[in-house]
């Protein structure tokens, strides 16, 4: 039998999808792995905007409506906030989703459960679902098989993504303590780096956890067990169930619609990226995809239309909620205490979460209200006079923090042609010097993208270096502490020298480059990053503003085209980033940075056409 759509998974997605094509007169079929109702972990708190786009009737399986919420920085200070309206509706995953699968096969979906879907094919008038017991073929398929669905890999559809793993516990505690915190969530930050703990009261228990991106954190199980101990539970635990799993945290726009599928809820990786909330998404992405799949049956569109509804409406918000999320989990400290300082933000949230306010308001007042504070605790400003030896001593163990937010934020695209430059210019079994290595992020960088026979790291910070010797083990790399502006090394050491932000930190940058260009073989390359002024005029004027704003306090270092160390020959190159703040050079042999227009050192006769 041919359908009009199958469904594939029957989360929150799915049997919303199911439910709302079976109502508009289409033959469904959906089909799950497991019967219903089953566990799921999740903190099942459904934001309060979910009442905009649910029929009241989910409220007959919510445990518990939330007016307060408590935020706490590893386990201290609350900042206890109460809102007039609910902020979260608290929910049973295995009651609420079994509730959605019920409410689809009362509007006509047929449901296959324990029947896993295998393999998926596209073909011009129809899809083929393979599955354990049996193949059926449809006009349309909604995938809502979850964060590793099969439905995406058989397609090849790869929605853009970060993984965040959680341990999530089920847990009965002693009743004065289920008093204490059974009428308010609590979120609670620096339990776990680049992630939260949580806790979310049910009906006559707790789902508590905590979570992180899976790059940063591998494993959070260590975390687990201390932030109970933090918020004092652990001694009252009377019964727990703990469970591990993973979702995919939206990172960035991406194909989540094929000729005749559209992904929808994890499988699209729809989940909020600051708040990591996706059954509102999982559900709005369900009803999205059916009312396209309705015109698209009727002729009226392709599928193609989908992502346009998904970029429209959802897209956005997120761009904005990852910004937010870079500042809350990179610096949970900063985070906790911009909430502490500016309750204007948390009453902005929950405006968020009952759909009445944006994220890109509340970045907008963050900018406003906080914005030199951030910049202060993110290290772009350092407070003066401080020798450089030990200004960065003292942020060493905070230092790939900022690297990692720099990274993903204003400095994502410079990192990447960064990594081109090293992939491009440096050859198999090259020497190379890394000068001021810091925590050896470029070193990181060098070995992903080229296959050196050895690498040196200099840095005259040994708190950096410390970090930098316990992240990297490679037996090529050696880690010296040395002043990057007299290198000790004898003229032609190396095949190529890279610096990342270094030069900043120096009086006479381009004398170092100098000592660069001197220890490169007759065929080597330097390659540098620095911080520049804005080569524009409305960026020389912002940075200006800024410099006299923050002069009594703060120093913000940044190279000016006359200090910039350059030159300009048929061997060189200059790109600028982040509307001028960052400029990357590479440099050759015959370069001389004393005047960057000078003739080139080899003869403009000798430099290769290429």
């Amino acid at each position: 039998m041919k359908y009009d759509a199958i469904v594939a998974g029957l989360g929150p997605a799915g049997a919303t999808a199911a439910y709302e094509i079976s109502k508009k007169g289409f033959n469904v079929l959906a089909l799950d792995k497991q019967k219903h109702p089953r566990y799921k972990p999740c903190g099942g708190g459904l934001t309060a905007k979910i009442e905009k786009i649910l029929e009241p009737d989910f409220k007959s399986v919510v445990e518990r409506i939330i007016y307060k919420v408590n935020f706490t920085y590893k386990g201290t200070g609350d900042i206890r906030a109460v809102s007039r309206h609910p902020i979260v509706y608290m929910v049973m995953r295995d009651v609420f989703d079994n509730f959605l699968v019920e409410k689809a096969r009362a509007a006509g979906a047929e449901i296959h459960e324990q029947e896993k879907v295998t393999h998926v094919e596209e073909e011009k008038d129809s899809v083929i679902v393979m599955t354990e017991k049996n193949m059926y073929s449809s006009k349309l398929l909604i995938g809502a098989d979850g964060v590793n669905g099969i439905v995406a890999r058989s397609l090849g559809l790869k929605p853009k993504k970060r993984t965040a793993v959680l341990i999530e516990g089920e847990v009965k505690v002693k009743e004065k303590v289920f008093n204490r915190v059974s009428e308010e969530i609590q979120f609670d930050f620096g339990s776990v780096p680049y992630g939260y703990g949580w806790i979310f009261p049910k009906a006559d228990h707790l789902s508590l956890g905590v979570g992180g991106l899976k790059e940063m954190i591998k494993n959070p199980k260590p975390y687990y067990s201390g932030f109970l101990s933090d918020q004092y539970i652990l001694d009252d635990i009377e019964s727990e169930r703990k469970f591990g799993y993973t979702i995919p945290i939206f990172d960035g726009e991406s194909k989540i619609a094929g000729f005749r599928t559209m992904l929808v809820g994890d499988a699209a990786a729809l989940v909020d990226p600051f708040l990591a909330e996706g059954i509102y998404y999982a559900v709005r992405s369900g009803q999205i995809a059916a009312e396209v799949a309705s015109a698209v049956l009727h002729g009226n569109t392709t599928t193609a239309s989908y992502h346009k509804r998904i970029a429209q409406e959802i897209y956005p918000e997120f761009q904005y909620a990852r910004k937010i999320g870079m500042v809350f989990y990179t610096f949970p400290k900063l985070g906790y205490e911009l909430l502490k300082r500016y309750p204007e933000f948390y009453e902005l949230i929950f405006d968020i979460v009952r759909g009445e306010a944006s994220y890109e308001q509340l970045l907008g007042k963050m900018k406003s209200k906080a914005g030199i504070e951030i910049l202060a605790y993110l290290g772009l400003l350092k407070t003066r006079p401080r020798d450089v030896r030990e200004t960065y001593d003292s942020i060493a163990d905070q230092y790939d923090s900022y690297a990692f937010f720099w990274k993903n934020t204003m400095g994502k695209g410079v990192w990447k042609y960064f990594e081109e430059m090293l992939k491009e210019n440096i050859k198999d079994g090259a020497t190379i010097l890394d000068a001021g290595t810091g925590t050896g992020e470029a070193i990181k960088a060098i070995l992903k993208n080229s296959n050196p026979s050895k690498v040196v790291g200099i840095d005259i910070s040994k708190g950096m270096l410390k970090i930098a010797r316990e992240k990297i083990k490679d037996k090529r790399v050696s880690f010296e502490v040395q002043d990057i502006s007299t290198l000790p090394y004898p003229d032609n050491s190396f095949d190529v020298v890279t610096s990342t932000w270094a030069l900043e930190t120096l009086k006479e940058p381009k004398k170092t480059v100098t000592e660069f260009l001197r220890v490169i073989n007759e065929d080597g390359y330097v390659i540098y990053v620095f911080h520049s002024l804005p080569n524009n005029i409305m960026g020389r004027l912002y940075s200006y503003f800024m410099k006299q704003q923050l002069k009594k306090k703060y120093e913000l270092r940044l190279l000016t085209p006359k200090e910039r160390p350059f030159h300009k020959c048929g061997r060189s190159s200059i790109a600028s980033f982040a509307g001028g703040l960052v400029t990357v050079v590479v440099l050759r042999k015959c370069c001389s940075v004393t005047d960057e227009t000078a003739p080139c050192l080899i003869g403009e006769e000798e430099i290769p056409n290429s």
